[in-house]
């Protein structure tokens, strides 16, 4: 089954190195490039978080697990991807079209290291989703269910969960697009419908202000939703730019049900593939620009690194 699934996988990329060259010239140096963005952003806002103390506890837990998946994906993600692709382009230009060293253990490990670390990210998203619909409907019971060891048992489990959704990617090759598929499917339903049923609380607890404001708790009512929507829109903001960029993907995976040797839809996919790790690059911006204290800490960082020269003590 492995090796069925390195076959299939050599035959599409090799016509893509064949026909397509040029692309996957870009597609490679872009990779190396945000290999170094994502690995130096992420490594920064790791640091950052770690040092910060206004984000509560069990959403800063959930944002390292998605920096730490970001992290993997400039590490090994985006330098595994390029170089594969640079040997294969090598040899085509020197008249050696002979692949077959790439199977099974290279391709097989390449692939289901992406796959994993795309699933962590979004099985990731999900949680934040969850986890901030229980803060605002529990109130103050969230405390007492949501631990933070329940947090970290939550995290273990998805990281178990993405590292099998991957050998099912491997193992079923016939099948690895209806997995994509479905694991898609049921990760945006999931994660859609935790944020439309956040919109009706926060609407709700927003009437519930208006009408109590004579109440002398009345304004301690309304800093405590205002922070509450922050919080929200700082995750819905994560969910809506994480869903830009992978989206497109699905919608290529779908394509390539109807004819998986296309080339026209394995450009896409491919070009969509990379969307899908260029996430990891974008993330910490996106902390840095909605969280005030992680972007003060990283000026810091960032100002020291730049006046001695050496990465400073934690």
């Amino acid at each position: 089954m492995v090796a069925r699934f390195c076959s299939q996988t050599l035959e599409a990329n090799a016509e893509l190195v064949y026909f397509h060259g040029s692309f996957m010239l870009l597609f490679c140096v872009l990779n190396l490039v945000f290999s170094v963005v994502a690995t130096l952003g992420n490594l920064l806002v790791i640091r950052a978080l770690w040092k910060a103390s206004s984000i509560p506890d069990n959403l800063k837990k959930l944002f390292l697990s998605l920096a730490f998946s970001d992290l993997a994906v400039g590490l090994f993600g985006h330098p595994m991807f390029a170089v594969v692709i640079a040997v294969m382009l090598k040899m085509a230009a020197n008249g050696n079209n002979n692949f077959d060293f790439l199977c099974p253990a290279i391709f097989t490990v390449v692939y289901f290291s992406l796959f994993m670390l795309a699933c962590a990210s979004f099985f990731t998203v999900t949680a934040i989703a969850v986890d901030r619909l229980l803060a605002l409907s529990l109130h103050l019971r969230y405390q007492e269910l949501i631990t933070s060891k329940r947090v970290i048992i939550s995290l273990v489990c998805l990281w178990l969960a993405s590292s099998v959704a991957a050998s099912v990617f491997i193992i079923l090759p016939n099948h690895n697009n209806t997995a994509v598929s479905v694991t898609g499917f049921l990760g945006l339903f999931v994660t859609t419908a935790a944020y439309i049923y956040i919109y009706k609380v926060v609407r709700y607890h927003r009437r519930q202000i208006r009408n109590q404001r004579q109440l002398p708790n009345a304004r301690a009512m309304e800093l405590k939703v205002l922070r509450e929507r922050k919080s929200i829109c700082n995750a819905f903001l994560v969910y809506v730019i994480f869903l830009a960029f992978h989206l497109p993907n699905f919608c290529t995976v779908i394509l390539l049900f109807t004819d998986k040797l296309n080339t026209s839809f394995l450009v896409a996919n491919r070009a969509t593939v990379f969307l899908v790790l260029l996430n990891s690059s974008l993330n910490p911006a996106l902390y840095c620009w909605r969280y005030r204290e992680l972007r003060e800490i990283a000026k810091n960082v960032i100002k020291k690194l730049l006046s001695r020269g050496t990465i400073p003590e934690t």
